[in-house]
């Protein structure tokens, strides 16, 4: 309900889901997996640092109150504009403009991203990376259920939905986890490499590491990544904009109906579920 904070903390997941993608985008473009520009990880830092000071200050220093908007509400409707649209009256705890944008952002960011270690293990040969986008569907899932959640003006008839977020974001970390153990083990990697005394071995010559899922095949096969930021800049803000206003000329978000919100959670891990699966079958065909 603290849409200032709220959407800070969003910015993060925001944050740490373009450089997954941007990861992933640049391997397969350049060959390369294994630097990063020193750019990217002080601007990661420095976001984390800006949330972190605000989060500390926001209310002492800025006097910020609980309902105040997430970037001083920047394109929001005014209250005028909003009743002279026969729309209702949002909650006071209504999602500012910026925080949902964030929130979609985050969402997109997520499905653009699996898609993206999908198309790795297709690059590499390697269909354990394949085993990773399996592994953030649950992720996904928990994104969906906290903007469902959001929908209903965080509902306490639907706060099913927040140990729901929790669960789906525990197994989705677990299956993560597994996943990249998967792709670990692919790659040579043994258990006795946890021990730190363990001497480090050579590698043979003409191999840079026990990568045996090294990209073998390069290619640049989406769009310019400046038309791929509109892109996904213009599909949150229509999204944020949508939601946000379309929901008030709407009974459902008012009176909270559990069989919905459950559907709503469910609908869109389950198209990405058969998106996958027929990919799979293509790939094996």
């Amino acid at each position: 309900d603290v849409d200032w904070l709220h959407g800070s903390a969003e910015a993060l997941l925001t944050v740490t889901n373009l450089l997954i993608a941007y990861g992933f985008k640049t391997a397969m473009t350049t060959g390369d997996s294994t630097s990063q520009p020193p750019v990217l990880k002080f601007s990661a830092l420095g976001i984390a640092g800006l949330v972190a000071v605000l989060a500390a200050t926001g209310t002492g220093t800025f006097g910020l109150e609980a309902h105040a908007p997430f970037m001083f509400g920047v394109g929001d409707l005014g209250a005028g504009v909003v009743s002279g649209l026969g729309l209702a009256k949002e909650p006071a705890n209504a999602l500012s403009i910026p925080t949902w944008a964030i929130h979609f952002s985050s969402v997109f960011e997520w499905i653009f991203a699996m898609g993206l270690v999908w198309q790795y293990a297709e690059y590499t040969g390697n269909p354990k990376w394949k085993g990773l986008t399996w592994g953030m569907l649950p992720l996904h899932a928990s994104g969906v259920a906290a903007c469902t959640y959001h929908f209903f003006y965080n509902s306490p008839d639907l706060s099913f939905l927040v140990a729901l977020q929790a669960g789906l974001t525990c197994l989705g970390n677990t299956t993560i986890m597994l996943a990249a153990l998967r792709i670990a083990l692919s790659n040579g990697w043994q258990f006795s490499d946890l021990n730190p005394f363990k001497p480090k071995e050579e590698p043979a010559a003409g191999e840079s590491g026990p990568a045996a899922a090294s990209v073998t095949s390069v290619t640049d096969g989406g769009d310019d990544s400046v038309l791929l930021l509109a892109k996904l800049s213009a599909l949150t803000v229509v999204s944020a904009y949508a939601v946000k206003y379309g929901e008030l000329a709407l009974s459902l978000p008012f009176q909270p109906n559990a069989f919905a919100a459950c559907l709503m959670v469910a609908a869109p891990p389950a198209l990405l579920t058969l998106n996958y699966l027929r990919k799979d079958q293509d790939w094996h065909s």
